[in-house]
């Protein structure tokens, strides 16, 4: 938003490079199809897609979900992330991305959002996107657009170690070093 530009860290850099390794390996045995056709084919097959390119701008979404899992009876978005804790800034990423796969498809299937531990099938927390949940996760959205905008105030934490491990901590206006 204020075009600051930094180094990728090395967590970023590692995440991306299991990104890709996941990625060929999906792609050595999958069968090339268009989203539609997978979405459709979905209904009567179960089938996994990765790294699928969603889009809602209504919501001002747009990213790559890294895993489907397409069900007759259900759809399972999963994101991948280091560690086993569900950090709530993960919950809304991958929440989102069901507002947007769900808003892309006008499914009527149960669509539940998932966190695993990358490399690993330990999926450590999981919820089915319910009307409220798709509420919530709007509010956040449309907060998150408030800031981005100017119309809502930005409120900073109160916890210093938060700015202390944060990498654009010395561009911030909040950040005040002990």
């Amino acid at each position: 938003m204020k075009g600051i530009k930094t180094a990728a860290t090395p967590e970023m850099t590692h995440g991306s490079a299991v990104h890709e390794q996941l990625e060929t390996i999906f792609k050595q045995d999958a069968t090339p199809a268009s989203f539609e056709q997978a979405v459709e084919e979905s209904k009567k097959t179960a089938s996994m897609s990765r790294e699928v390119f969603v889009i809602a701008p209504e919501y001002g979404i747009r990213g790559y979900i890294d895993e489907i899992r397409m069900k007759p009876e259900e759809i399972v978005i999963i994101d991948d992330k280091p560690g086993r804790t569900p950090y709530p800034s993960s919950m809304n990423q991958v929440r989102a991305y069901a507002l947007a796969y769900k808003s892309m498809t006008n499914e009527d299937r149960i669509i539940k959002s998932a966190l695993r531990e990358r490399g690993t099938d330990n999926l450590f927390w999981i919820e089915q996107f319910t009307p409220e949940v798709e509420k919530e996760i709007e509010f956040t959205i449309n907060r998150m657009q408030g800031l981005i905008d100017g119309s809502r105030p930005f409120i900073p934490t109160k916890n210093p170690n938060k700015c202390r491990s944060c990498r654009y901590s010395r561009y911030c206006e909040h950040y005040k070093k002990d």
